[in-house]
C-alpha cells in the first residue's frame, strides 16, 4: 500500500519510514503476515502503559515520541512510582494481615512447631495458585503460550524485569476481533500485576527477614566465641 501510494519518494522521507518502522518492529512484523497487532494509543493500550510506567516494569513496546509526550511521561513517573509504591506497601499490609490470619489457623494443633510449617506453605500455595498457575493457563489459553513462556513472562514481569519478548494482548489471540473482550483482559491482566507485585514483594520480604535473623545469629555466636 505504501508502495502503490508514494511511487516516486525522496531519501528524506524514506528514512523517516524506516524509522516509524523501526520504532514499532512488531507492528511492522504483523503487518506483513497479515496478523492483527494492537499498539494503538487507545483506553487500554494507555492503561497499559501507564501501569508498565508506574510499576517500573517497561516492556518497551509502547513509548512517548513526540517530545511533549516525553515531558509528560517524565512528569507522571516521578509522581506516579512514588505513588504506586505507596499503593502497594498498603496492598502488600493487607495480604500481611490475611497471612497472619492464616498463621492463626491450627491445621494440626497437637505439634506447634509443625502447624507453623504448614501454615506457611498454605500461604505461599495460595499465592503461588492465584499469581502464577491461574495466569499461567490463561496464558496459554489465550495467547497460544506454551508453559515455560507462560511461567517465564509471568516471573519476569512480576519480578519487574520486563525485557518486553513477551506481552498479552500485543499480538493476535483469541479475544482480538472482539474490542470488548480484549479490553477487559487487558485491564484484568494489569490487574492482576499490581497484586502480583505486592505478593512478590512479600515473600522477597518475608525471605530477606529470615536471612537476617539468621545472620544475627551466627553474629551473636561468633561474638560470644571471640568473647571467650
Amino acid at each position: 500500500m505504501f508502495i502503490e501510494n508514494n511511487t516516486c519518494i525522496s531519501h528524506k522521507e524514506l528514512a523517516a519510514f524506516i524509522d516509524a518502522i523501526s520504532s514499532e518492529t512488531t507492528f511492522a512484523q504483523g503487518t506483513l503476515q497479515g496478523t492483527n497487532v494492537s499498539t494503538r494509543w487507545d483506553f487500554s493500550g494507555s492503561f497499559s502503559f501507564v501501569v508498565t510506567v508506574a510499576t517500573t516494569i517497561g516492556y518497551g513496546n509502547l513509548a512517548p515520541h513526540t517530545g511533549i509526550g516525553k515531558v509528560v511521561v517524565i512528569a507522571y513517573a516521578l509522581i506516579g512510582i512514588p505513588l504506586t509504591f505507596l499503593m502497594l506497601q498498603g496492598i502488600g499490609g493487607r495480604l500481611t494481615q490475611l497471612s497472619h490470619r492464616v498463621n492463626k489457623l491450627k491445621l494440626c494443633s497437637k505439634k506447634p512447631a509443625l502447624n507453623k510449617y504448614l501454615n506457611m506453605v498454605l500461604i505461599i500455595v495460595i499465592g503461588v495458585s492465584l499469581l502464577f498457575i491461574v495466569p499461567t493457563i490463561l496464558f496459554m489459553k489465550v495467547e497460544g503460550w506454551d508453559l515455560m513462556d507462560a511461567i517465564y513472562y509471568c516471573f519476569v514481569t512480576l519480578s519487574t524485569i520486563g525485557f518486553g519478548d513477551f506481552i498479552p494482548a500485543l499480538s493476535e489471540n483469541r479475544f482480538s476481533r472482539r474490542a470488548d473482550a480484549l479490553t477487559v483482559y487487558r485491564i484484568v491482566t494489569y490487574v492482576w500485576i499490581l497484586f502480583g507485585l505486592a505478593y512478590v514483594a512479600l515473600i522477597i520480604s518475608y525471605i530477606s527477614n529470615i536471612l537476617v535473623r539468621k545472620a544475627e545469629k551466627v553474629e551473636q555466636i561468633s561474638r560470644k566465641k571471640i568473647e571467650k
